[in-house]
């Protein structure tokens, strides 16, 4: 998506049939199953299935370009891949322009695989950059429990912590801390859970630099050479790429 552009509900003027734009969204959203690069936009133009101008229109054209530059890509999954789960966990902070609402980013590996991943709205206003990844981090928490119950079902327990990683210092340090400060009540108490799996080794919460931050492309527009990096570490390749 475009660097620094703001997608709002009055972008413009409206289009008098959506029924082209909601075909397109919805094979796009059936195509994130595969392809977690576009799962950030396609979360975007989403958002305006009812009332869309043409600037959606416009970014829903842009991300099929980009997918029919890119059509052999697809997710790898080494045959030689270990069973440990990691996550990382991001958010940016108030980033839709008409409910100020922040968006919510995590992805998980077995191994160096891609299993998992999220792009979402969060359901209410954060007033902190801190308490958005909070409620990112809580988030990645509930999937991380669930993934290794699912693991240990399949005969592949998780004996290890499993490391979640965020960028947030803040966010980290409410996590580790038992005392519950004035500036942290207004936070529900069920995001707070993430502090119970921590305590019981679930999970570890090392900090990761915003530049190895994986789920920074769940997030946000990023510059193209950030959004291929980031791509590559997700293990995406095109099928005629040696590897």
């Amino acid at each position: 998506m475009e660097l620094n552009v703001k997608y709002s509900g009055d972008s413009g003027n409206s289009i008098a049939d959506p029924l082209l734009y909601r075909r397109l969204v919805g094979s796009l959203i059936y195509l994130c199953i595969t392809r977690p690069n576009i799962s950030f936009a396609v979360h975007t133009v989403s958002q305006f299935m009812q009332d869309l101008k043409h600037f959606h229109m416009a970014a829903v054209f842009r991300i099929i370009r980009y997918l029919r530059g890119h059509s052999t890509t697809g997710l790898f999954f080494p045959a030689s891949n270990n069973t440990c789960l990691r996550a990382y966990a991001d958010a940016d902070w108030a980033s839709c322009p008409d409910t100020r609402r922040s968006t919510t980013g995590w992805c998980m590996f077995l191994g160096n695989s891609l299993i998992s991943w999220k792009c979402k709205k969060q359901d209410r206003v954060s007033k902190s950059s801190t308490e958005a990844e909070y409620r990112s981090m809580s988030a990645a928490c509930s999937e991380i429990v669930w993934l290794s119950d699912l693991l240990d079902e399949l005969g592949f327990p998780q004996n290890t912590t499993t490391s979640l990683s965020a960028d947030n210092m803040s966010a980290i340090k409410i996590a580790t801390n038992p005392v519950f400060h004035e500036r942290t009540k207004h936070i529900e108490v069920d995001s707070h859970a993430i502090r119970n799996e921590l305590l019981q080794s679930t999970i570890s919460l090392p900090h990761v630099s915003s530049t190895l931050q994986l789920a920074d492309i769940f997030t946000k527009p990023l510059t193209a050479a950030r959004h291929q990096f980031l791509v590559s570490k997700l293990m995406l390749f095109a099928n005629d790429t040696s590897i």
